[in-house]
């Protein structure tokens, strides 16, 4: 039975999630914006502009997984904040481009100790439907944060390319100190030691299912999608189909309102745990969302197009995280797995995608990226897995 300590919690580590995210999204989104106005990059520039912090949150996200499970979680996350905060600023006052660049991979680092320790936090003891409830409300807070702040962020480009900027590390460092403030006063959060040691009082069998390979699989794919939208579509949108930032935002928030919504309905449903033919059929629907997508030449039938995505990557999400860690004693790593893969769809989707968008065009993008998708089905398709029965 859940106490009023683990309510709270949960409460903190959700509306955290929440904020974090907010931040983080407008300031991706800005970033967009920022490296063509101020440093007049190109769209194959800005792709690999825009996958600097997300390589470094590649290379911290394997380097730094033994250190987040000795680490109790409150200081994981408070420094992660932290660190987050000073590298834009960083970023932000930079004149030079490799200052600028050196400002995001710091900002990376230090994202790469935030989601894996907010994860495995918690994750930690839970199994079945308490981790079902568990992690779909996680995915629901950062998910609902990614849809708001797009449209936020397109409002505040459009006063300064800087601005969402400042706005995200004010709210990075208060998170900082909000986390911080909570977990000292609340008894079960103050008290809750670092994996390492929570693994050496609990010792347990593990019970892993070899249906989290596939679903590993369906978080690169999708996240290879989420990086052509939330970086390539802002300027072909820009470009080819001459709408504002602020419509794009608007655009955007279809496609995050749709994936909270999802995260809802996973969270009260079963079907899919443990669920094959699930997997495949939602990696299925991604690559048919993708061929529709390069049909479309109209921003409204983007907005139809975006929901349907929107509800396709939350079950490519919902789907990794729950078999990542069912059964699992070593969460942080297997959390850091998770952000790993989809890491990098993310920046196979923003340099390949900005390359391709740069020399050929949008719809090949998505008609390369639909065709992949295909072949990983079929493969997948013909590989058998016994998976455990549910719990």
């Amino acid at each position: 039975m859940q106490t009023k300590s683990d309510t709270l919690q949960s409460w903190v580590l959700n509306s955290a999630s929440f904020f974090a995210n907010t931040a983080i999204s407008m300031m991706a989104l800005s970033l967009v914006y920022y490296l063509r106005s101020v440093f007049l990059l190109t769209p194959s520039q800005i792709g690999v502009g825009t996958s600097v912090s997300t390589f470094s949150y590649l290379i911290g996200c394997l380097c730094l997984a033994r250190l987040v499970s000795a680490m109790k979680p409150r200081y994981a996350v408070a420094l992660a904040l932290v660190g987050m905060g000073s590298s834009l600023l960083l970023f932000v006052r930079a004149h030079l481009l490799w200052v600028a660049y050196l400002g995001l991979a710091l900002y990376g680092v230090f994202m790469s100790m935030l989601w894996p320790s907010i994860e495995a936090w918690f994750s930690r003891g839970k199994e079945g439907e308490a981790l079902n409830k568990a992690s779909n409300s996680f995915n629901f807070s950062w998910s609902f944060a990614a849809g708001v702040s797009t449209l936020f962020a397109g409002m505040l480009v459009e006063v300064s390319v800087t601005l969402a900027f400042w706005v995200g590390i004010a709210m990075l460092f208060g998170l900082a100190a909000y986390v911080s403030l909570f977990a000292h006063f609340v008894p079960g959060m103050r008290a809750l030691p670092s994996e390492n040691v929570s693994r050496q009082e609990t010792v347990q069998e593990d019970h892993s299912t070899p249906l989290r390979f596939f679903c590993w699989a369906g978080i690169v794919l999708v996240y290879t999608g989420m990086s052509v939208v939330q970086n390539i579509f802002p300027l072909y949108a820009q470009d080819e189909l001459g709408i504002s930032e602020s419509m794009t935002g608007l655009l955007l928030l279809i496609r995050g309102v749709a994936t909270c919504f999802t995260f809802v309905f996973l969270a009260k449903t079963h079907f899919w745990q443990f669920s094959r033919k699930t997997i495949l059929f939602s990696q299925l629907g991604f690559a048919l969302v993708c061929f529709w997508g390069a049909m479309i030449r109209s921003a409204l039938v983007f907005g139809l197009c975006f929901l349907a995505f929107g509800v396709v990557f939350a079950f490519g999400y919902s789907l990794s995280m729950f078999h990542g860690v069912a059964g699992c004693q070593k969460r942080a790593r297997r959390m850091a797995i998770h952000e790993i893969l989809l890491t990098v769809g993310q920046i196979t989707g923003s340099v390949a995608g900005g390359a391709i968008y740069q020399y050929q065009s949008f719809s090949r993008i998505l008609s390369v990226y639909g065709a992949i998708a295909l072949v990983v089905v079929c493969v997948e398709s013909f590989i058998r897995t016994d998976s455990p029965k549910r719990g």
